[in-house]
């Protein structure tokens, strides 16, 4: 494992490079410290699989009736008095 610095560094910069977002003198630093490190590699694994998950999850349609059921939904609101 890499010392927790790499670590912190390749876990804050985490979503930069999911998204394709940082230089390629950085995505490259990110790729080594990775293939080095299984915890962030797993970190990294979780994200991606999540990522997955949402994508395919957006390109679907909700049914009628749980579209229905979330249109019914209603917001209350409490009011508290002080004593």
């Amino acid at each position: 494992m890499s010392d927790h610095g790499d670590c912190s560094k390749a876990l804050t910069s985490l979503y930069e490079f999911l998204d394709h977002e940082m230089t390629d003198v950085d995505a490259d630093l990110i790729r080594a410290h990775l293939d080095a490190c299984e915890p962030c590699l797993d970190a990294f694994a979780v994200e991606e699989a999540l990522r997955a998950v949402v994508r395919r999850s957006c390109a679907e349609h909700a049914p009628e009736t749980l579209r229905w059921r979330v249109s019914q939904i209603t917001t209350t609101v409490i009011v508290r008095r002080s004593l």
